[in-house]
């Protein structure tokens, strides 16, 4: 069962977790490294690749 993420948008398209409307639905995110100073350096370690390319 998919939950949404309230307050979290993605924008990740090819995600598996994006849903219509820039809806996170992985339960929980993970965003690193630990050693990023600005947010250009960030990631979010949840993101999985959707075998959907028409996202």
């Amino acid at each position: 069962m998919k939950h949404e993420i309230k307050d979290i948008k993605c924008h990740a398209s090819n995600c598996i977790y994006n849903e219509e409307g820039c809806k996170c639905v992985a339960g929980k995110i993970e965003v690193g490294p630990s050693s990023a100073c600005t947010c250009a350096e960030t990631i979010c370690a949840t993101f999985e690749p959707s075998s959907d390319v028409s996202k």
